[in-house]
């Protein structure tokens, strides 16, 4: 009897204490599970509440603005005076073309026409410097990568490869990574170059440092396998560009063949042709509108073997 009560004595407390410690386990990782919960909800709202400004702040910047950035024209107020070329651009050689004519319906058709043509020059410009950068980016990137190799560190080695770069708008872009990462962060510099140029090889170069130093390993054989991506990019890019040129060739020895019928038609009807298209009202008006639908023919075939 004095042994069940002994067993009952030292055993009660035991179970009391182990349920107690329990208990309190539970307590805590209850208490870490909601400490967790509350940081998660309180980072998911501060993101939230970010990516809510900087859309209200994308918004502020409209698409012309954009455009005019990658352009290289920053100063404020660009989108105005680039709106304001346009309208006087447009309304000076619809002018022009309404002296030869004197078609109100061509005056309308041409202002129309004409006023998009400072945007297609503003397009050019972009993909001209666009061009530029992913080429001296390539170039920026065998660099890196060859020096890493060697053992060099990364920013000394993108420090020495940016300053021996020929391109000057490469050397600016960079030179905000260069110059403000220590201040507003790495993610900030990338946000302000992405704002200079349009170029989607600066972003995935920028995914690939970043998704490079986080996941470990040898970052040396992460931008090895971007170089060569880009440099098998090119080559099929190249590929592609003398497969098209041929289809462009065609269509000028095309319109050239047109032109050529044209004139020896016209010299063989006594210059009838000329007198009819080039003497009369109703003439000028079929002219134009024969050249616009010749240009548009140019304009969508250009589209049509543009490569992306």
């Amino acid at each position: 009897m004095n042994e069940v009560v002994l067993f009952f004595i030292i055993t009660i407390p035991v179970l009391l204490i182990t349920f107690l410690t329990y208990l309190y386990s539970f307590y805590l990782r209850l208490n870490n599970q909601r400490k967790i919960i509350n940081i998660l909800v309180n980072t998911n709202s501060k993101i939230l509440d970010k990516k809510r400004a900087n859309n209200k702040d994308n918004q502020k910047v409209n698409w012309l603005t954009k455009k005019l950035y990658y352009a290289g024209f920053t100063a404020s107020g660009a989108e105005y005076i680039f709106v304001f070329i346009s309208v006087v651009f447009s309304f000076l050689l619809s002018f022009f073309v309404f002296f030869i004519v004197q078609s109100k319906i061509v005056f309308i058709f041409t202002f129309i026409v004409f006023s998009f043509l400072p945007y297609l020059v503003l397009v050019k410009l972009i993909k001209v410097r666009e061009e530029e950068f992913n080429f001296n980016l390539k170039e920026i990137i065998d660099k890196v990568t060859s020096m890493m190799k060697s053992g060099v560190g990364f920013e000394q080695a993108l420090k020495k490869s940016i300053v021996t770069c020929k391109s000057e708008f490469t050397r600016k872009v960079f030179n905000i990574y260069m110059n403000e990462k220590s201040v507003i962060g790495e993610d900030k510099c990338f946000e302000k170059m992405f704002r200079l140029v349009e170029s989607k090889e600066l972003r995935i170069f920028y995914l690939t440092i970043s998704i490079g130093r986080k996941s470990g390993g040898k970052f040396s054989n992460t931008l090895e396998k971007l170089r060569k991506t880009l440099h098998d990019q090119g080559e099929i890019k190249q590929e592609i560009t003398s497969s098209t040129k041929e289809i462009r060739v065609g269509t000028y020895m095309i319109i050239g063949l047109i032109v050529f019928t044209y004139i020896m038609m016209d010299n063989a009807l006594n210059n009838s042709l000329s007198a009819h298209f080039f003497g009369s009202d109703i003439g000028k008006v079929q002219m134009f509108f024969i050249i616009a639908w010749i240009a548009l023919g140019l304009f969508i075939n250009s589209l049509l073997t543009k490569i992306k």
